[in-house]
């Protein structure tokens, strides 16, 4: 179904500087590698909608912020700036409650509360001992009344699941927990967990940042990590997908889009629980001073694995864009990784421990998501890191691995000059879209150079989704709800002109169907993911869904990429897989907006 857009304008001169605590509500649909984020400001007498154009660094223990606000009917629109410097959150032990309930409607107890107080607590594989291994044991978590951790449950809330109300659904669950003891204000973040319902469409829910986060039925650390992640200030791992003139993949280019959990080696992806990245746990505040290296001079550099704690350099940062003021916008951030601890169990061949990993990061000073590179471009996340012998440049800046494995790697950087043009082009203006079958196109008058412009850099509620070469840009993937548009223009020297002015879309979603009946269709459909294999190397995948209500829709993901969907109950698709391992996830919609996933986990050999 087509989306409707409306445009909603920003009048001009209609700004003013509002302060208070800024919180983002995010859901994280990761089996379809998508998110929505709803950013609200508590001034300490009301609570407004904001659309941010940019997002500094904040922390559970300080979320204060100055917004250069504008509006747009009763939403606040601008750039966000912290009230203080940056800080990283609280280490040591934050004590955590967890409170397990299911429905009136919904008795279903799939774990027992031992089995909660495993996962998220005491065993070797729980969330604690996840944080606690990546953070050197400077980061874990405890209970209030128990050290080993606090599980309250289970409840059965008075209230039927017909809406996916996570809000009432805590007060509720708080308000049961009180007559066993518990108290919020004891607790630096309070998880809840029930059974899985299929009328919210995520796994997880947290507030950025924030205290409190929501799991719908996988307490895992694939989803307790990377909730709790957001609680503490970290946004989502992802990777970039670039093509070139030709429409070839290639590992950065000027028209790149973002797959924003395609990180396959940082538990803020959705493919596990691997540790943070280097960018990552340098906002957690666990690294040492000394494990971040700034180059910035051509020259030949070590670094080893993070994964113990050491004080020689584990992550390399090379500066790659300058903001109209000079200050660097974004870094080239690269290391190596190790196997070794419960959860970095991966092969000691495996491609990211024996070649180097590159990823674009903005300065941790801001809030954005990450972009891991694929220098092998065109098949598996996996093989992203460059091997031993291979060089990535981006036309300024080269990187080559000279030797990789055993935990430490050795890289040649090769900088070119410090540009004689440090002029950055004029903002973009007049931003418009015009409504796609599925999102928008984004068009706006090009920026002036005193060289030329190679690149434009598109933000979507102040982080950054893809970049274009020509005036517009295609964002396939924005979702229902309101946004804010605003683009950058770089060019070939790395200096980014100033923001556009902010360009606010409201997208509504589809229409719901209605009821047949007073009884609520909370049932997934049926789905089978099957695979066979053809001649030539080939496979083919289908995917097969039933339900009473009807199918609405099935796609299938390689990888992260969507490469088919169809309104119908079945599809097939056929391809020619590259060495390595690959996630095929098949999705299928009843139309009454319930979902059914089902995944196979491959790994080719090289021929």
């Amino acid at each position: 179904m087509a989306l409707a857009l409306l445009v909603v304008a920003v009048p001009a001169g209609a700004q003013d500087t509002i302060k208070g605590t800024l919180t983002g509500a995010v859901a994280d649909d990761l089996d379809n590698g998508r998110s929505v984020t709803n950013w609200t400001l508590d001034t300490g007498t009301r609570t407004v909608k904001v659309l941010p154009t940019t997002l500094p660094a904040l922390v559970p223990e300080n979320a204060n912020v100055t917004v250069a606000a504008e509006q747009a009917g009763g939403t606040v629109v601008g750039p966000v700036t912290a009230a203080s410097p940056q800080a990283a959150p609280a280490l040591g032990g934050r004590t955590t409650a967890v409170i397990v309930f299911n429905f009136a409607t919904d008795l279903r107890q799939p774990w027992t509360i031992p089995e909660v107080k495993s996962n998220i607590f005491t065993a070797p594989g729980s969330t604690s001992a996840f944080f606690a291994e990546e953070s050197y044991n400077q980061l874990w978590l405890t209970g209030q009344t128990d050290v080993d951790g606090d599980v309250y449950g289970w409840y059965t809330l008075p209230t039927s699941p017909t809406s996916c109300d996570f809000s009432s659904w805590a007060s509720l669950a708080k308000t049961a927990a009180a007559a066993d003891g518990f108290d919020a204000a004891g607790y630096r973040h309070v998880m809840y967990v029930f059974p899985a319902q299929s009328v919210c469409k995520w796994a997880g829910l947290a507030y950025m940042p924030g205290t409190e986060s929501w799991i719908n039925g996988e307490p895992t650390v694939r989803v307790t990590g990377h909730e709790l992640g957001h609680n503490l200030g970290l946004h989502h791992a992802g990777a970039w997908f670039c093509k070139n003139a030709g429409n070839q993949a290639v590992t950065i280019s000027s028209s790149c889009v973002l797959n924003e959990y395609n990180d396959p080696f940082d538990v803020m992806g959705s493919w596990g629980s691997r540790h943070s990245h280097g960018w990552q746990l340098q906002r957690l505040g666990v690294l040492q001073p000394s494990n971040v290296r700034t180059v910035t001079t051509s020259d030949t550099y070590s670094m080893t694995s993070a994964l113990d704690s050491t004080s020689e350099p584990t992550t390399l940062r090379v500066p790659r864009t300058y903001a109209a003021g000079g200050e660097v916008q974004d870094w080239y951030y690269l290391e190596v990784r190790e196997a070794g601890g419960v959860f970095e169990n991966f092969s000691p061949t495996d491609a990211f421990a024996t070649g180097v990993s590159i990823r674009v990061d903005d300065d941790p000073s801001q809030t954005t998501r990450s972009r891991l590179l694929d220098t092998h471009p065109g098949g598996s996340i996996y093989d992203a890191p460059l091997r031993p012998g291979e060089t990535f440049s981006d036309g300024q800046i080269s990187v080559t691995t000279v030797s990789a494995g055993d935990g430490s790697a050795s890289v040649a950087i090769n900088m070119s000059a410090p540009p004689l043009d440090q002029q950055p082009p004029s903002a973009p203006t007049r931003l418009s879209h015009v409504l796609l079958g599925a999102g928008l196109r984004l068009s706006w008058y090009g920026s002036g150079d005193n060289v030329g412009v190679s690149t434009y850099s598109v933000y979507r509620d102040g982080v950054q989704v893809g970049s274009a070469a020509s005036n517009s840009y295609d964002d396939t993937s924005v979702l229902p709800g309101q946004h804010v548009y605003t683009v950058y223009a770089q060019d070939a020297a790395g200096n980014l002109s100033p923001a556009s002015a902010p360009h606010v879309v409201a997208v509504p979603g589809p229409k719901s169907v209605a009821l047949k009946s007073g009884s609520t269709d909370r049932s997934p459909p049926r789905l089978r993911l099957v695979r066979h294999r053809l001649r030539g190397g080939r496979l083919q995948f289908t995917a097969s869904a039933s339900d009473r209500a009807g199918i609405a829709q099935v796609a299938l993901r390689i990888d992260g990429h969507q490469v088919r969907a169809r309104r119908a109950s079945r599809l097939s698709y056929r391809w020619r897989p590259r060495s390595g391992r690959h996630r095929v996830v098949a999705v299928a919609h009843d139309r009454r907006g319930n979902r059914a996933v089902d995944r196979l986990n491959l790994r080719v050999p090289r021929a």
